[in-house]
């Protein structure tokens, strides 16, 4: 079993539904065309042969057989549907790219109204791609599948267009036989057999939905992103058993719950928030981690790594010069498994014997492994700074400006809310205790944050780009920061609304939130409640220190 088999199986438990379009479908198997007895051509047939030969690609017939897809896909428990957009192409883009929104997969024939170059499968592609914007963005599969030879051209024919479409963001490049871009986006081409086995790289249709399921294996690329197909394909198996324990007999204490509520509206997220709960116990249930995470499971995932074997590298700094130190893949697994500080002296020892280069620096110190870990995995320290600083703002922030999805339902103001003003350059951190945050006037209690370098920041947000990467910008909490907390005043909270909104700037590109005083402060990210709630109770163990006259020779620090 290797790293390709994980990634299969999480894409696999994953896909439940495809979709492929085709003007061509047909219930029988396709058969090939009959072979003809082998003649020496005469002035007539070589001319009827170049008759043959100058007939566009576009005007020949590329049979699909839907029975034999539709049972294959079946079969590996895909849900299929063969959609034929002959006589509705006004309307077949948009139904499709509606439709694509709950499918996993889409698989277009290229030439399709009679030939038409591809303009159907284009106009398709786009329909969907302006859909997954709408959501916020996802991991898409689209795969031309059809009996047209030149990949190439199809390929970029289909980036130029989605280059050139203004309402889609984000470039098509094409990297080897694949358009991919930055958004989850990948689009293949698979040439059709045409019940022709002797086809080297054709595909039947009965070999195209687990081509298909590899193919969408390869946008998990990672064990967390295993590890995430997994967890929803989890939850998605469970949803049936999760419904089935909220019947309307629990109506009645969850009205009585929001009749004794102040402000009604905190009812609905508490709502929401007994669902999840119901779902996180369900798949922690589906012991996910124990296919998933396993030390099996992370050797197969460094195995894949360019430095594996014997090529991680410890990149550290050491009096203002950047070391290097090479590990064998056992000897990483070792000290992730046990910690470098129980790390045998003959395992390091070992470690420091299978080093090519004689002039290596000797064994880094223990503290350069704690810092610099993760520069195993990457190329520089730079790298693996950013990639350490979007880790931590995964796992501490529940929202941010990064969203999409925020602009049909705006974000809120409150604990753990981080906004940023251009009026001093400052970061603020909002520590308003929950229940006051839509109650009363719009008054907000706020601390500063400071911009630090360092590798350990208290808090990571997204705040612009830099360049083609997000701008992830470290920040902590300073010391006695009560001391230089500030309130601001955000006007009267609409009693309609509950709450203090946050709006988007189409043109700036921005969330943004004024204060009464007509001062703009952008929004950045919300904390998690439990991380934001940990900063404010620090805070509140520095304000309630006691402190009072004692004989100081009999003062214990």
């Amino acid at each position: 079993m290797n790293f390709a088999d994980d990634q299969y199986n999480a894409a696999s438990s994953f896909a439940y539904t495809m979709i492929v379009v085709d003007d061509e479908p047909v219930d029988d198997p396709v058969e090939p065309e009959p072979a003809v007895e082998v003649k020496t051509p005469g002035r007539r047939d070589v001319a009827a042969a170049k008759k043959v030969d100058q007939k566009p690609e576009a005007q020949r017939s590329h049979p699909l057989d839907a029975k034999g897809l539709i049972k294959s896909a079946l079969d590996l428990g895909l849900v299929c549907s063969v959609v034929n957009p002959t006589g509705d192409e006004g309307s077949v883009a948009k139904s499709v790219a509606k439709a694509s929104l709950r499918a996993d997969i889409v698989s277009l024939d290229w030439h399709m109204n009679h030939g038409d170059d591809g303009e159907l499968a284009s106009e398709i592609i786009q329909e969907i791609l302006r859909g997954d914007e709408a959501i916020g963005g996802r991991l898409r599969l689209i795969a031309i599948y059809t009996g047209n030879k030149d990949q190439g051209a199809i390929l970029e024919k289909i980036a130029e267009r989605l280059n050139a479409a203004e309402e889609i963001a984000g470039n098509v490049s094409k990297t080897g036989d694949v358009l991919t871009n930055s958004s989850g986006l990948r689009i293949i081409w698979r040439e059709k057999s045409m019940g022709n086995e002797k086809l080297a790289n054709a595909v039947s249709e009965t070999q195209l939905p687990k081509e298909l399921l590899e193919a969408f294996s390869e946008l998990s690329n990672g064990l967390l992103s295993n590890v995430a197909l997994a967890t929803i394909s989890s939850m998605r198996d469970t949803t049936h058993h999760v419904l089935s324990k909220f019947s309307s007999e629990l109506d009645g204490p969850f009205f009585h719950h929001r009749a004794l509520l102040k402000n009604s509206s905190d009812s609905m997220d508490y709502a929401v928030s007994v669902v999840m709960s119901a779902l996180k116990s369900e798949v922690d249930k589906s012991k996910v981690t124990s296919k998933y995470t396993t030390v099996d499971a992370i050797k197969r995932r460094l195995s894949l790594m360019p430095q594996s074997p014997e090529n991680f590298t410890l990149r550290y700094s050491k009096k203002d010069q950047e070391k290097e130190f090479k590990l064998h893949i056992d000897d990483v697994i070792s000290i992730m498994e046990r910690g470098f500080s129980a790390w045998p002296d003959e395992d390091k020892q070992a470690a420091v014997g299978r080093q090519q280069d004689k002039q290596a620096s000797p064994m880094p110190p223990k503290d350069a492994f704690s810092k610099s870990f993760s520069t195993l995995f990457c190329d520089t320290i730079e790298a693996a700074s950013f990639s350490m600083r979007q880790f931590s703002f995964l796992t501490n922030s529940q929202s941010s400006e990064l969203s999409m999805v925020h602009r049909k339902a705006p974000p809120k103001l409150g604990l753990g809310s981080v906004i940023f003003s251009d009026a001093d350059g400052g970061y603020f951190l909002c520590l308003q205790a929950t229940c006051d945050t839509v109650r009363g006037a719009g008054l907000f209690f706020f601390v500063p944050l400071e911009v630090v370098n360092s590798d350990t920041p208290d808090i990571v947000v997204p705040h612009g780009r830099n360049g083609a990467l997000i701008n992830y910008v470290g920040l902590s909490v300073p010391p006695k920061c009560y001391t230089k907390s500030l309130s601001l005043d955000f006007g009267v909270i609409n009693d309609a609304i509950g709450h203090i909104p946050i709006c988007y700037d189409e043109q700036r590109e921005i969330y943004h939130v004024p204060d009464a005083n007509n001062t703009d402060y952008r929004w950045l990210a919300n904390l998690k409640y439990k991380r934001a709630l940990r900063i404010a109770q620090n805070m509140s163990q520095e304000i309630s220190r006691i402190g009072f006259d004692e004989f100081e020779p009999f003062r214990k620090g």
